[in-house]
């Protein structure tokens, strides 16, 4: 039976005693500056002709210290609010994600400014954040909420995740997001907060095509701005490898969002851990994670947005929780817009908490939405109109820039609509849920997927929900049980949520052939939270059975995506009918193809990392009254 969670004595701030200095975070005070070091010069190594170790030693450190980096603002912002007031996990979660991207975006209009204000302000931010570290930061802080263990979790998947990426071809320098593209999904869009960043340092013209037929309005700024951020520290032959490796560090960040979302309704810590570890293991996630489009770092925030709202702590249900969970999801729409399906589906749940929502409280989060989105709207109006064009696309299949306003052309194009018209159009979106095989013949991916049973499964392991579920699916048995219901009924309301986004996604999305609601039309939250939640049920069937589902999607997972175990991806170069086999059309398609023992140490690097810090996690000393992981509800839970 689940027991309510049993939170520690609440400390006033004025009663916390002076940080000694043993017990200041001089360890986090520095890592910036060790982390800009290393950003600065790895982006300098020329990686062709590089011996093996100095490859994998550069791309390792790049993406470590471009990872610290972007998390320094965040870690500042807790240390100094943690000094005043004892936070829950989820607040804590959220202040550092919320810090983060709002210095990003800062950035992005500083930058926008002026390329000079742009490069002061970053220098002064890194400043400002090491000596609020210095000054306010206590070591354990992020320990104490239980975000250690799940944080370098993350940054271990990360880096596990870009050596498999990249350990076949040589392509990861001068083109490394070109790549990703070519091999893993055949569109250009994961480039675009790059180029609009490129735009904006150089101070170019905003207005008009950034890439094909796409605007720069057309995409939200946030992982612009978190590039611009280090912008000065790149090289301008290593942008893109530097570019890739910090995106994909934003795109992991899912993960400790994702541990917080159960850790905040009970769930255990190692029932969490073998929930996160199934979910890293699918192919959606492995691809959203490495294609850094920012639409998983819009369902990064979303899920740390839920954990405030869904909370058991009450030390999450302060005004200021709620105007952090207020952030976060303006936040997550400033990452990409695919993040409004989650949003809206949070309406219902906000409602329930009507009676702690005072004027106060809505007069503060109205001002931090404002405050956040309002400038970039005014960017859409102003510099580089319609800005609309994506959600006339979405919401009512007008691809092309139409001069009507959003909601004027979602009324027209539905009253066009005859009442089959409309059931088929919805129609399609249910079935895209399933499997729709009709769609995997013309979505744009790697040419070597586009026939047999393993290129189609890929390709439906990235479109449609259930196939991207995989096996988990049948965790689905553990609701036949009712010893397993009673065990999940803490987390009811995260699926309640997912079952209302989903509905929220189908309905309003346009459907048919021009928007039909396969995965990448999504809120990605929600896809993750959907495997998350079929991976928890298969936590609580039989353990012969568990172990055998568990054991399954890891190796469909090996199959599906390690190149020469299932399939072994085509090169992007074509080489000219009759060339000769020594020529250099030949002999750069033959690299594309080839192994890379460099990226193989990058991902056996990761996992390594991985399996230290389980190990960490499993032996570490315990602080008082806390689990290895820092948990702060250490009886009552379901999986106690």
């Amino acid at each position: 039976m689940y027991v309510a969670p049993i939170s520690e004595p609440r400390v006033p701030a004025s009663a916390k005693a002076p940080v000694a200095p043993a017990g200041r975070a001089f360890g986090w005070a520095a890592a910036p500056v060790l982390a800009a070091l290393l950003v600065w010069q790895a982006s300098r190594v020329s990686l062709v002709g590089a011996s093996v170790p100095a490859t994998a030693l550069a791309v390792g450190g790049l993406y470590i210290g471009s990872v610290v980096l972007a998390a320094t603002p965040g870690v500042a912002l807790v240390s100094v609010l943690a000094r005043r007031r004892d936070l829950g996990p989820a607040t804590v979660l959220g202040l550092l994600l919320a810090g983060s991207g709002g210095a990003a975006m800062a950035g992005f209009w500083a930058w926008f400014a002026s390329p000079g204000l742009g490069r002061d302000f970053d220098v002064a931010l890194g400043v400002a954040s090491v000596a609020a570290i210095a000054v306010f930061g206590r070591r354990g802080d992020l320990r104490a909420a239980g975000l250690s263990v799940p944080m370098l979790l993350s940054l271990a998947i990360g880096l596990a995740f870009t050596g498999l990426a990249f350990i076949q071809g040589h392509g990861y320098e001068q083109n490394a997001v070109s790549a990703i593209a070519s091999r893993f999904w055949r569109t250009q869009d994961n480039v675009i907060p790059l180029l609009f960043a490129t735009r904006v340092a150089a101070h170019g013209t905003l207005s008009g095509y950034l890439l094909g037929y796409g605007q720069s309005s057309d995409r939200p700024p946030l992982q612009t701005g978190f590039a611009l951020l280090q912008w000065p520290l790149w090289s301008s032959g290593g942008r893109q490898a530097a570019y890739q490796f910090l995106s994909t560090g934003l795109s992991a960040s899912w993960l400790p969002a994702l541990w917080v979302v159960f850790r905040v309704r009970g769930v255990g810590q190692w029932r969490i851990l073998i929930v996160v570890l199934a979910t890293t293991l699918t192919g959606f996630v492995f691809v959203s994670t490495i294609y850094v489009w920012p639409k998983m770092l819009a369902g990064t925030l979303v899920l740390a947005a839920l954990a405030i709202v869904f909370s058991s702590d009450e030390a999450d249900r302060r005004l200021a929780s709620g105007v952090v969970a207020v952030a976060l999801l303006t936040l997550s729409m400033l990452a990409h817009g695919g993040a409004a399906f989650a949003v809206i589906a949070l309406i219902p749940f906000a409602y329930r908490l009507r009676r702690r929502i005072t004027v106060r409280a809505v007069a503060a989060c109205a001002a931090v939405a404002v405050a956040g989105y309002v400038p970039w709207t005014l960017y859409q109006r102003f510099v580089d109109p319609p800005g609309d064009r994506l959600l006339k696309w979405q919401l009512a299949g007008v691809t092309w820039i139409d001069p009507r306003g959003a909601l004027q052309a979602i009324l027209q194009q539905y009253h066009r609509l005859s009442l089959l018209d409309l059931l088929v159009n919805k129609w399609v979106n249910l079935l895209s849920l399933a499997a729709d095989p009709g769609l995997w013949r013309t979505q744009l991916a790697e040419p070597a997927w586009a026939s047999g049973f393993l290129g189609y499964a890929r390709l439906a392991q990235l479109n449609d929900l259930l196939p991207a579920t995989g096996l988990l699916l049948l965790g689905a048995i553990a609701l036949l049980v009712r010893s397993s219901r009673r065990a999940l009924a803490p987390v009811a309301p995260l699926a309640a949520f997912t079952g209302i986004a989903l509905v929220v996604w189908v309905v309003i999305l346009w459907g048919g052939e021009v928007v039909p609601a396969i995965n990448h039309q999504s809120a990605y939250a929600v896809t993750v939270l959907f495997i998350a939640l079929c991976a928890l049920a298969v936590t609580y069937l039989p353990w012969p059975a568990a172990t055998a589902i568990l054991a399954g999607c890891a190796a469909w997972f090996a199959v599906s995506w390690i190149p020469g175990l299932g399939f072994a991806p085509a090169g992007a170069i074509k080489v000219p009918p009759g060339a000769a086999p020594w020529s250099p059309a030949v002999r750069q398609a033959q690299g594309a193809i080839q192994f890379n023992p460099a990226m193989l140490l990058v991902c056996l690097a990761g996992v390594a990392l991985a399996a230290a810090v389980i190990a960490w996690m499993r032996f570490a000393p315990a602080d008082p009254g806390r689990d290895l992981a820092g948990e702060r509800h250490a009886r009552g839970t379901p999986a106690g």
